[in-house]
């Protein structure tokens, strides 16, 4: 069992203008488990060379998705991914897109907030599965510095840009690309470690009343309410994970009762926390 966090503490690619870190790793797995926890610094891109694999991420439960796809998975996601096969991958690993959006046309890649998010992997298009599979003798052959990652991050992204439409980028991308220039970037880094609004306007360094301005501005919603979907994001992923009980979801999400884990439920759920444990595992 791995976890992406880990796996992505060494990326080559640091660029101190643009404060990016960015990288490429390949894996050739053959057991049934692969990445379980939190992703919490980097955002990765997953593409399916060969194999299958199961991708459980906050409320995006059970994805079953065939070789010759890809897809992200964001910054300060809970994960689980197991391959249901043995799988070929290559991951890039990246903790910001500000040299995308300053080198490769910013309005191309603006994502639409407007737009509800779907997670949905795309096939991997010819002119990309050569450019994987040119990375993978790369890496093989030890062809790894600051400089060859730096130049094909940027060609990763010039090829998504040729083959694929606006609509299928701005879905990808969604998560983590926004209205305000860097915002919703520094929220996704920070709002874990913020216990309330007040907390995660100082973690991103700013006064209450210009943050929820901004931050009304970029989710369309109140940053409170917000905080609380995120939070049901993670115990409905939580709930779905076997062995898990409701102490232990308690614990984690800092619930300090039974009945403020109730309450909790029945109001973002509508149900009780034990009927929410039932329907998630009847989906399994």
């Amino acid at each position: 069992m791995k976890d992406l966090h880990q796996n992505s503490k060494h990326l080559p690619f640091q660029d101190d203008i643009f404060d990016i870190t960015a990288g490429f790793k390949h894996y050739e797995v053959v057991d049934n488990s692969f990445f379980d926890g939190k992703n919490k610094e980097f955002n990765h891109l997953i593409f399916i060379l060969e194999g299958k694999l199961n991708v459980c991420y906050n409320e995006y439960l059970n994805n079953n998705i065939n070789e010759m796809h890809f897809f992200l998975i964001p910054k300060s996601s809970e994960i689980s991914i197991k391959a249901l096969s043995p799988c070929k991958l290559i991951i890039c690993s990246f903790n910001s897109l500000k040299i995308i959006l300053t080198k490769v046309s910013q309005n191309y890649w603006n994502s639409d907030s407007k737009e509800e998010y779907i997670f949905r992997p795309l096939p991997i298009h010819y002119a990309l599965r050569d450019f994987l599979h040119q990375m993978v003798r790369y890496i093989k052959n030890g062809m790894d510095s600051h400089l060859m990652d730096e130049i094909k991050f940027l060609e990763l992204f010039l090829l998504l840009k040729k083959y694929y439409s606006k609509e299928e980028m701005s879905n990808l991308f969604h998560p983590i690309l926004g209205k305000l220039p860097g915002f919703k970037d520094k929220i996704l880094q920070n709002y874990k470690n913020a216990n309330n609004v007040d907390e995660l306007a100082k973690l991103v360094g700013m006064g209450r009343t210009n943050f929820d301005i901004k931050f009304k501005t970029e989710f369309g919603m109140p940053p409170l309410q917000w905080m609380l979907k995120q939070k049901a994001k993670f115990v409905c992923f939580s709930m779905s994970e076997p062995g898990n009980t409701l102490s232990d979801i308690m614990q984690k999400y800092n619930f300090n009762s039974p009945t403020h884990l109730n309450r909790f439920c029945k109001q973002q759920f509508g149900c009780t926390p034990s009927e929410l444990m039932k329907r998630l595992g009847e989906k399994e």
